[in-house]
């Protein structure tokens, strides 16, 4: 079966996810993430080509500025202020959990070919795969990982794949909902980055498996 380029960067998007549950480099997966939203904006870009859309295309814009760029710069920031520049350890082995993630792109290509493919979108089960495989691996990599900020790249992978799915199965929607969406995310991790700054000022760490051991 020959792939179409939309499926091809749909597939793309989901083996950078699966890359980033093998590092423990906070750093490596913060780039990775921003070329994995990159793609992202291309695919949209490329579904409002095709769609003739032009409120994709501004979408498109929206996420490659913000998530792809902003969002990046900012967990660098962080990143600098608590002085971490890895993971202090997982709950499970690194590599075991990079196969788990290969599984799930498995299963996640037996439950996309259970689903009725909207064909007239250009979309096959190459998309719905994708989409599925990233919710898989981002709620993976948060429940793996003990730093915060690894736990909010996986929010973020997880947000991605619901947008590819929703993306690639469905007609889209309004252009003022998926601002409002993406401002929401991208409000979170504002939040969620400085929750993290006040752990490690008032905790000495931002490892959350820890706060399990505070005592009133």
């Amino acid at each position: 079966m020959t792939l179409s380029p939309l499926e091809m960067v749909a597939l793309s998007i989901a083996l950078t996810a699966i890359l980033m549950v093998g590092s423990t480099h906070l750093r490596l997966n913060i780039w990775m993430f921003a070329g994995q939203t990159a793609l992202l904006a291309g695919l949209t870009a490329l579904y409002s080509w095709q769609r003739q859309d032009l409120h994709l295309f501004l979408v498109a814009m929206a996420l490659f500025v913000l998530k792809a760029i902003a969002v990046p710069k900012f967990l660098l920031f962080i990143i600098q202020q608590v002085h971490v520049q890895r993971d202090s350890g997982t709950v499970i082995p690194t590599p075991i959990a990079m196969h788990l993630s290969i599984g799930f792109l498995g299963i996640s290509y037996i439950l996309a070919s259970q689903l009725p493919i909207p064909h007239a979108n250009g979309s096959g089960w190459p998309s719905s795969t994708a989409a599925i495989s990233l919710v898989c691996t981002g709620l993976l990599l948060m429940l793996i990982r003990r730093i915060a900020l690894s736990q909010i790249i996986g929010f973020l992978i997880m947000e991605n794949g619901i947008y590819v799915f929703g993306l690639t199965q469905t007609t889209g929607m309004p252009l003022l909902i998926e601002m409002g969406v993406l401002l929401d995310v991208l409000a979170g991790v504002m939040i969620a980055g400085l929750l993290a700054f006040r752990i490690k000022k008032n905790f000495e760490h931002i490892d959350v498996t820890m706060l399990a051991e505070l005592k009133e």
